[in-house]
């Protein structure tokens, strides 16, 4: 390396958004003897920290909770608020007037204002793809910036974000773009193959990574003496089963189709839910949990029923596991029907997934080969990708 640089980091505050991929990517930068700051809420400090990274807080800073919270009170449409009364009952996914609306308007806008009033200029800002505010502050500083795409599926390409980008650009005092993937151009890196990508979304400028699998976690010893038959792990990730209300009929569901099944079933049903205080529906043959060690589990789980956020999604296909998609809302939908499109799963609108149209997606899933060996293909073309560490390197070399 030449020069040290002075980066900054920036990400939507909160968990999914920030820890699982920017912070090992910033700590890496550091390593390399760069100098890197993290811009983020007062809430996400821990985090920051305890990645060995220095947070840079900015007061004031939205999140998309705060947003569907009240959207009236931040000049959204209504269409918000529709959307909240759905959710946990209903898959729906963004538009890109809501993707324009909300994260490149209101949420960019604020981002970008706390961080032009830091005055902390950096030499190069790193964002993950939905965080627009870092790219906003890097064209009014007149430096790089580069991109860390944990959303491929976001609507990046539509007229209305394009839109919602030049409105943005002009209350920062930019003039207008006509290249809806100019924000990415400089550098984005990829934590898929390509081939996860639609063919109008594969840019000149990306480079793609395989992530390491992090700290290796103990598989719960109550897992590993499960009975030796198809294993099939169910996880709605951190965020989807707090809108399933106290008695969420899709976890149901997803019991009551598992134990009819001749499989051994894992159901994640969330932090907040105590297996042993559980009152739903119970499966001699499903076993129940609060949290999976998910990435130390998958590699041998057969299937895998998923809401389709984008890291379980990626941790899937890294090992190879096909899907049954239950996408509920944000990007999920689209993540699922690529899974679709890719041959490594099928899926189901949360509305549509009742115990006999789930059995007859996993009972598909599980008894045709061309699922697993589409998963494996995209997991053969991950392991021949370098790994992250690379983009440190390659960073440096593109600026």
């Amino acid at each position: 390396m030449g020069l040290t640089l002075r980066i900054v980091l920036t990400a939507m505050p909160v968990y999914s958004h920030l820890v699982p991929l920017l912070l090992p990517v910033g700590r890496q930068l550091a390593d390399a003897g760069h100098d890197v700051r993290v811009a983020t809420s007062e809430d996400m400090i821990g985090p920051v920290e305890q990645a060995g990274l220095r947070p840079l807080v900015l007061p004031g800073l939205l999140t998309m909770r705060d947003v569907a919270a009240a959207p009236a009170e931040h000049g959204l449409t209504t269409d918000f608020e529709e959307v909240a009364k759905r959710r946990g009952t209903a898959t729906v996914g963004v538009t890109p007037a809501m993707f324009g609306q909300s994260f490149i308007g209101v949420l960019g806008r604020n981002f970008g204002e706390r961080l032009l009033e830091s005055g902390e200029k950096p030499d190069l800002i790193l964002r993950e793809g939905t965080e627009f505010g870092g790219y906003y502050a890097a064209e009014k500083w007149g430096i790089p910036s580069a991109v860390l795409d944990i959303s491929p599926m976001a609507p990046y390409e539509a007229p209305e974000v394009t839109a919602a980008i030049n409105a943005g650009r002009a209350h920062f005092g930019l003039g207008p773009i006509d290249d809806p993937w100019q924000p990415m151009r400089t550098f984005r890196a990829g934590v898929v193959p390509d081939v996860y990508y639609p063919e109008h979304a594969r840019l000149e400028s990306a480079h793609h990574y395989r992530v390491p699998a992090g700290d290796e976690q103990r598989l719960d010893p109550e897992i590993a003496a499960l009975p030796d038959r198809p294993l099939v792990l169910a996880s709605l990730g951190s965020n989807a089963p707090l809108m399933l209300g106290e008695r969420p009929q899709l976890l149901e569901t997803i019991i009551e189709t598992l134990g009819k099944l001749p499989v051994t079933g894992v159901v994640a049903l969330g932090a907040n839910r105590d297996p042993e205080r559980w009152d739903g529906l119970r499966a001699d043959n499903v076993h129940l949990t609060s949290f999976v060690q998910q990435q130390t589990l998958l590699p041998s789980v057969d299937a895998f029923i998923t809401h389709c956020g984008f890291n379980s999604t990626r941790e899937s296909l890294y090992a190879g596991v096909p899907m049954v998609g239950l996408p509920m809302f944000a990007e999920q939908p689209a993540n699922a029907a690529r899974i679709t499109e890719l041959g490594a799963g099928l899926a189901l609108n949360v509305e549509d997934a009742t115990a006999p149209a789930l059995h007859d997606a996993l009972v598909r899933v599980l008894d045709d080969p061309s699922f697993r060996n589409a998963a494996r293909g995209v997991q053969r073309r991950t392991l021949a990708l370098p790994p992250l560490s690379q983009l440190v390197a390659d960073l440096e070399a593109a600026l």
